[in-house]
């Protein structure tokens, strides 16, 4: 073991990618999810628990991840990325919270999912807080009794894939119980040192990485100019790209697969997540009109992809940001969903392009201090005007989470829902997991100023999913290829 590895042992520093939601959390960007498991209790009365009861099933488990043991660190003058530390003493009733549910609907989880999804994480102890809502009845089209067990972590611990392995292993029959982790002596002191010592070393790596920045700057040009891909032309944009309010709605919907299946079988070359897309953008699109707000162009769509088959990151965030058309503007439904494949097929492409991968490896070779300098000035540059020109309005996510083989105390899991707060520029959001029977779960996120009433969009969101299986009925793709996934 080197000095240099001396210096840090036991923590663990925080890669580029990750580190930039530590650096970018502030009111107006929060960033953490929260991930809602609904478990059908109706048989499996011990997985009702009590407080006492939760936070002994949680600590078995505390060894499955490193986040339930770890705080983040930063460093002194922005110096290096932060760190993990071990923390030994956890105080687990500040992390584990069981509320009884005593109403049914969804009316009783409104104002609990609302603080969950809205109030900003305490980064100095370890990121991560579990929920338990029992005696829960009558949403997700779930019968019988339930209990809704919420994740809450922050995403500087990764993205959806990387969680979700977490979270298999956590509702599960294993138990894990942490490592026993001795107060390292002095070791905030160390790490501090190291930050010092390698602060040189990150100016003259970075120096020398500014030839090959620029040439990958032009590459990227290059390709763009090319035609590569498909330019995406900047739209005016909506209401829901001002700054948002802090107050939030998290809404969770059953949409039936088959439904979407049978749009995208009527549109060669279509996959479901199209077909979810042009739904979404055409509810949408009648939710502003109806507010006497039609959008003059079409609405862009933020769509997350993963890039864990193309790159090897060593961050636990491995997402490119796909930015898909969902032509609005365009009439004939079925041909909307021909373009929107259109759209999502260009921005595979382009996010699947050598220059844009290298060109996104940049920000590996900045000075963490440089990147946080970077970071401060351009949220403070941005212009959050709702009508300002912009290159998306909403974001529409397709998480992997699922239900298959989860349990809690035996419990079978039946359905998942969740997602990211509104932030500023983006007060609108949507989730789509699975659900058991094969069915999905969409979850819609609102800032409350903006979307006062998620009951009429919901309404509208089901009711452009008619109008579009409708628009499929008695056409169908004979091609049995079909992708979920973005």
């Amino acid at each position: 073991m080197g000095f240099a590895d001396w210096l840090t042992a036991g923590a663990r520093r925080i890669p580029s990618k990750d580190a930039e939601f530590i650096y970018g959390e502030a009111d107006g960007h929060l960033g953490h999810f929260v991930v809602v498991y609904v478990f059908d209790t109706t048989q499996f009365p011990d997985a009702e628990f009590t407080q006492e009861r939760a936070v002994e099933w949680v600590r078995a488990r505390l060894g499955h991840h490193h986040m339930f043991t770890h705080h983040i660190r930063r460093i002194p003058l922005g110096l290096d990325h932060p760190y993990w530390i071990p923390d030994p003493d956890i105080d687990l009733s500040a992390h584990v919270h069981v509320t009884a549910i005593d109403e049914p609907g969804w009316a009783p989880l409104e104002a609990p999912f609302s603080e969950l999804l809205c109030s900003r994480m305490d980064l100095t102890r370890p990121p991560w807080e579990l929920h338990f809502f029992t005696g829960v009845s009558g949403i997700v089209d779930q019968p019988g009794r339930l209990t809704a067990v919420a994740l809450k972590a922050h995403h500087s611990v990764g993205d959806g894939l990387g969680v979700l392995q977490t979270v298999e292993k956590v509702f599960s029959d294993r138990t894990a119980a942490p490592i026993a982790v001795r107060p390292a002596r002095l070791l905030r002191t160390r790490v501090f040192a190291r930050s010092v010592v390698g602060f040189p070393r990150q100016l003259i790596r970075f120096a020398k990485d500014v030839p090959g920045n620029r040439a990958v700057d032009r590459a990227l040009k290059e390709a763009k100019a090319s035609g590569a891909w498909s330019a995406n032309t900047e739209q005016p944009g909506i209401r829901f790209n001002g700054k948002v309010s802090g107050s939030g709605a998290m809404v969770p919907i059953t949409l039936p697969t088959e439904s979407l299946r049978r749009i995208r079988e009527a549109v060669p070359g279509a996959t479901v997540n199209d077909a979810l897309l042009a739904v979404v953008g055409g509810a949408l699109a009648r939710y502003l009109a109806e507010k006497g707000e039609p959008q003059r162009g079409s609405i862009v769509a933020m769509v997350p992809r993963s890039m864990r088959k193309l790159e090897e990151w060593e961050s636990g965030n491995q997402l490119a940001i796909m930015n898909v058309d969902t032509h609005t503007d365009t009439e004939d439904l079925l041909e909307r969903v021909a373009r929107v494949a259109e759209s999502s097929k260009s921005e595979k492409t382009r996010t699947s392009h050598i220059a844009v991968r290298r060109a996104a490896a940049v920000v590996d070779t900045l000075p963490p201090l440089m990147m946080r300098m970077f970071m401060y000035a351009g949220r403070k540059a941005t212009n959050f005007d709702p009508q300002r020109p912009r290159h998306r309005h909403t974001m529409i996510s397709n998480v992997a989470f699922g239900v298959a083989s989860l349990t809690l105390e035996g419990a079978p899991s039946v359905a998942v829902f969740g997602g990211q707060p509104p932030v500023d520029g983006d007060g609108l959001r949507h989730f789509l997991a699975a659900a058991a029977g094969g069915d999905l779960t969409l979850t819609v996120m609102a800032d409350r100023a903006m979307m006062p009433d998620t009951d009429r969009y919901i309404a509208l969101i089901r009711a452009s999913l008619t109008e579009f299986e409708n628009a499929a009925a008695g056409r169908t793709n004979q091609d049995p290829s079909d992708e979920i996934a973005s």
